[in-house]
C-alpha cells in the first residue's frame, strides 16, 4: 500500500477545508490511491498516481490557490511525493512482468514436458504392442512356414515350468532376450538359441543347450503364442532328443 504521507486523503480534506478550496477531484483520486495495492497490482496503481499528478498540477495553476502560501506548499510536496512514488511503482511493475513471464515460461516448459512425457508413454504403449505382436500374431505365418519345411531360426526362453520361443527368418540378435524376458514377466530366464525344421512330420528345435523336459514346455508355448496346435513337437539338445511323451 502507498503510505507517503503527503499522498494521504485525509490530510490533503484537511488543509484544503481550512483554506476552502474547492475540490477538483483530487480528494476521491487520493482515496482512490488509499486503496489500491501497489505491489499486487502496480498497473492500477500508475493510472491513478497520474489522475491525482493531473489534478495537483491544475491546483497549483489556480489563481486562487496561488495566494495560499501553505497549500501551495502542500499542493508542492505532494508533486514531489508523487513522483518518487511513480518510480517505485514502476519498478514494482517491471519486476511483476518479469515474474509474470517467468511463471509463464515455468508453465510452457512444464506442459512441453508433460507433452513429451505423454509421447514417451505413448512410444512404450507402441512398443509393447510390437513386442506382443512380434510373440504373438507375428510368429502364427513363420510357424507355418515351418510346417511346409522351411528351416528357421529360433530362440527359447526358460523361466521355471513358463517358456516362449522366437521364430524368425533371419538370425535372432541378442537384444531380442530383452522382449522374451518381459514376455515371461521378468526376472532371470535360460535362453536356448538354434534352429526349427520339419523332421518327418514333426516340428523339431535343435538347441544349442540341454533339452530334457523342454518339449512338452515348447509345444504349450506354440499353442499359446499362435494358437495353432502342432500335434508333434520335439527338442533336440546337447543331451540328445527330448521327445514328446503325449
Amino acid at each position: 500500500m502507498i503510505k507517503s504521507k503527503q499522498l494521504n486523503d485525509a490530510g490533503w480534506k484537511v488543509i484544503a477545508s481550512k483554506n476552502k478550496i474547492k475540490d477538483n477531484g483530487l480528494l476521491k483520486a487520493l482515496e482512490m490511491l488509499k486503496k489500491v495495492d501497489d505491489q499486487e497490482k502496480p498497473d492500477e496503481a500508475a493510472k491513478i498516481l497520474a489522475v491525482v499528478n493531473k489534478l495537483a498540477l491544475a491546483l497549483t495553476k489556480d489563481k486562487t490557490v496561488a495566494p495560499l502560501d501553505d497549500v501551495v506548499k502542500y499542493l508542492g510536496d505532494m508533486l514531489d511525493a508523487l513522483a518518487t512514488t511513480e518510480r517505485a511503482v514502476e519498478k514494482a511493475k517491471a519486476a511483476a512482468e518479469k515474474a509474470a513471464k517467468a511463471k509463464a515460461a515455468a508453465e510452457n516448459k512444464a506442459a512441453a514436458k508433460a507433452k513429451a512425457d505423454e509421447g514417451e508413454d505413448d512410444k512404450e504403449d507402441d512398443e509393447d504392442a510390437a513386442s506382443k505382436e512380434l510373440l504373438t500374431t507375428k510368429q502364427l505365418p513363420l510357424l507355418r512356414m515351418v510346417l511346409k519345411g522351411q528351416k528357421l531360426e529360433t530362440l527359447v526362453a526358460k523361466s521355471g515350468k513358463k517358456v516362449v520361443m522366437m521364430l524368425s527368418r533371419k538370425p535372432i540378435p541378442p537384444a531380442r532376450r530383452r522382449i522374451l524376458s518381459e514376455h515371461l514377466g521378468g526376472g532371470s530366464a535360460k535362453y536356448y538359441p538354434g534352429v526349427c525344421s520339419l523332421e518327418a512330420g514333426t516340428v523339431t528345435f535343435t538347441l544349442s543347450a540341454e533339452v530334457a523336459g523342454l518339449t512338452k514346455l515348447v509345444k504349450a508355448a506354440l499353442l499359446q503364442q499362435t494358437g495353432l496346435r502342432v500335434n508333434k513337437v520335439k527338442c533336440r539338445g546337447d543331451d540328445g532328443d527330448d521327445k514328446d511323451s503325449d
